[in-house]
């Protein structure tokens, strides 16, 4: 059993990560912005906890992330202002990932399939924001975090869930599609493969069952 805090908590990933981690005997809690989603989160079997995190300071984020062994990263600004991306999957997420350095908690980033430093995004397109602040923290956990996986599924979708295809060895397979119940259970099945770590996992859709896909990576 892992004591798991999840970030983006009410995100429609989170949601279906909950109910899966809560099945396999995590105890777990999801952090949200908005005290109205407290019941939303409570009916996954999560517990809910009301925090902001682009307001919290260094030692707010470490007590937030105090005590638990596994955080996961599922929130985002959702698209919208430039500035509220750079807030969110920037400034907030970076905040996260020191914390997790301090704490030496496990780290499961969802990030996107194309994120890179190198992602071609030009900064003129709306898109730029995200493409740079996902490619700066990926790159950060990399450099700070000791036990991490980033995950980058292709394109969500409101499917019902399928099994992966990984893109491996990397460049082998172009961004599609995936189930965010696919993403959820990635997240479910990283917690449970403790021995996956310092990757990324960049896939779609597909018919290898998550859980025989991670155990590969796992050697």
């Amino acid at each position: 059993m892992a004591d798991i805090l999840i970030l983006g908590g009410h995100g429609k990933v989170a949601l279906l990560a909950e109910p899966m981690l809560i099945e396999a005997g995590h105890n777990v809690h999801a952090v949200i912005r908005n005290p109205d989603h407290v019941a939303d989160v409570e009916q996954t079997g999560a517990q809910a906890i009301v925090a902001d995190l682009e307001s919290l300071d260094r030692a707010g984020v470490d007590a937030l992330l105090e005590g638990f062994d596994v955080v996961v990263w599922s929130a985002g600004a959702g698209g919208g202002s430039p500035e509220r991306t750079w807030a969110v999957d920037r400034d907030a997420a970076m905040k996260v990932v020191d914390a997790v350095a301090r704490s030496g908690a496990r780290l499961v980033m969802v990030s996107y399939f194309g994120a890179s430093l190198d992602h071609g995004v030009s900064p003129d397109e709306p898109f730029y924001a995200y493409a740079e602040a996902k490619a700066l923290v990926d790159e950060a956990i990399r450099e700070r975090v000791a036990d991490f996986v980033i995950l980058q599924p292709s394109s969500l979708t409101l499917d019902d869930e399928t099994g992966i295809e990984l893109d491996e060895p990397a460049g082998s397979i172009e961004s599609g599609e995936i189930p965010r119940a696919t993403v959820a259970r990635l997240i479910a099945e990283t917690v449970a493969h403790p021995a996956v770590s310092r990757v990324s996992i960049r896939c779609n859709s597909g018919d290898t069952p998550v859980r025989d896909a991670l155990a590969s990576l796992a050697g």
